[in-house]
């Protein structure tokens, strides 16, 4: 399947968030609470669905999509909404979860009573894709005003106004989200949003980039180029750095041992030049972690230049991404070389199994993936838009691994926007879309729906 082309079509800014917390729910309050929490910001004219398992009422998968997005395509409009697709996109998802039932929550300040409205006539089309494999699935709303099920006619149950919001602050799951010091934002601009640097932070990092890329070019190619610009492509493993005519002059006139002496001199200094890269990445990685949740993170305007800079070569952004799996000091140390050998692929595939495979895969380590995290933040925050892409394609992965389906889908568009062409972007995007969550979270998934649940729900 084509990353590209695996959504709907003109699907907005749509997320599917696999559980990455066991949550069971004892009713609507619970579940109403729980959603911005899963989220990270309340949803606005939104629709969402959520998939419930077991007698125990599990949250399983939770999807939300623009109330835009499930508008009828209009005749004439070929590259308008379609939103009957993006009912069976939803409805695909919430039955391959393993849904036993399943929710749908209306986000709107609008009056979803008028039958000719358009939140009324999206919550119609989902809901009537979903009986189909889920019959009962309720329908709920939530408007500034309070929170009620939306066929309920019964005035002393669900008030014309809704019940009141603050008994969904007040609920078990809420208090539980409270003391494990989760938070949730206003709006999805708040909770996605990364502030520019300073502007003389920002030109500091500029510079350092556009030096650090030109020695790079040099070693490369042992010539000079313009600064600026990214990277124009990694060395293949084990293959040799390309001279210039200069070079070939001089191992004409010196003989082919000068010459290969010339080459491996240079492949020795770009080998330096990836290690010294790497080795500013682990810096910045351990100020990060020295600081205090909730403090501030300063990093250097310079380091950070040149770490967004050495992203872009594919062996130091390899190297980074090994780095986000404890233990991995000495391959990634050799990835940044590009010194890799049998033993090194061997450990780089048992660092991707712990990522993606089922059977081996294991939740990230929160004090190395939250370090790395305010790194790559800050380095996005401080490099000009063109060498962002590898730094927003690694966020997307730590978001994804950690479960939060919303925030890797963000950061995925990110990268995209910046190299829409970018093939590993363009594979975690396949994924997201697809719904598939990190290895640790599907072998946990399959636990819960093979074996009985306990009596007590602790893990909430």
């Amino acid at each position: 399947m084509n990353p590209k082309n695996s959504t709907p079509k003109n699907l907005g800014r749509g997320s599917v968030v696999p559980n990455a917390t066991v949550v069971r729910v004892a009713g609507p309050e619970d579940l109403l609470a729980y959603i911005p929490y899963r989220l990270g910001f309340v949803p606005a004219e939104s629709v969402v669905a959520v998939s419930l398992t077991g007698p125990r009422q599990r949250v399983g998968l939770v999807a939300r999509v623009d109330l835009a997005d499930l508008r009828l395509r209009q005749p004439g409009d070929p590259d308008g909404p379609d939103g009957a697709a993006t009912a069976r996109w939803l409805t695909d998802h919430v039955v391959a979860d393993g849904a036993d039932r399943a929710v749908v929550v209306l986000y709107t300040a609008t009056d979803p009573n008028a039958q000719s409205g358009a939140a009324r006539r999206a919550v119609a089309l989902l809901r009537a894709r979903l009986e189909r494999k889920l019959p009962g699935t309720e329908v709920w709303l939530v408007s500034p005003t309070g929170f009620r099920a939306l066929d309920c006619a019964d005035p002393m149950c669900c008030p014309a106004e809704g019940r009141p919001l603050t008994a969904l602050k007040g609920s078990r799951v809420a208090a539980h989200m409270v003391l494990e010091g989760r938070t949730v934002a206003g709006t999805r601009e708040e909770r996605y949003a990364l502030r520019p640097a300073p502007e003389a932070a920002r030109t500091q990092a500029r510079r350092a980039a556009a030096r650090w890329t030109d020695t790079y070019r040099r070693l490369l190619n042992q010539t000079r180029f313009p600064d600026g610009g990214p990277i124009d492509g990694a060395v293949p493993i084990g293959g040799a750095v390309p001279t210039d005519r200069t070079t070939q002059r001089r191992g004409a006139a010196f003989g082919p041992r000068a010459a290969e002496a010339a080459a491996e001199r240079a492949e020795q200094a770009l080998a330096e030049w990836g290690a010294e890269s790497l080795g500013l990445w682990r810096s910045a990685v351990r100020v990060a972690a020295a600081v205090r949740p909730g403090q501030p993170v300063v990093l250097s305007p310079v380091d950070l230049g040149k770490i967004g800079a050495a992203l872009a070569d594919t062996p130091v952004r390899d190297a980074v991404l090994l780095s986000l799996a404890p233990g991995t000091e000495e391959t990634a140390l050799r990835t940044a070389r590009r010194a890799a050998d049998g033993d090194t692929d061997k450990a780089t595939g048992a660092v991707m199994a712990r990522i993606v495979d089922p059977e081996q895969g294991v939740p990230p380590d929160e004090d190395i993936t939250r370090a790395a995290r305010h790194v790559l933040e800050a380095v996005v925050t401080h490099v000009p838009r063109n060498r962002r892409a590898p730094a927003y394609l690694l966020l997307a992965l730590v978001a994804w691994w950690h479960g939060d389906g919303g925030l890797a889908a963000e950061r995925v568009s990110d990268a995209l926007g910046v190299d829409n062409d970018y093939r590993l972007a363009l594979l975690l995007r396949g994924a997201i879309v697809g719904g598939v969550p990190p290895g640790w979270v599907r072998r946990e998934r399959g636990l819960s729906h093979g074996e009985p649940e306990p009596e007590e729900a602790a893990a909430v």
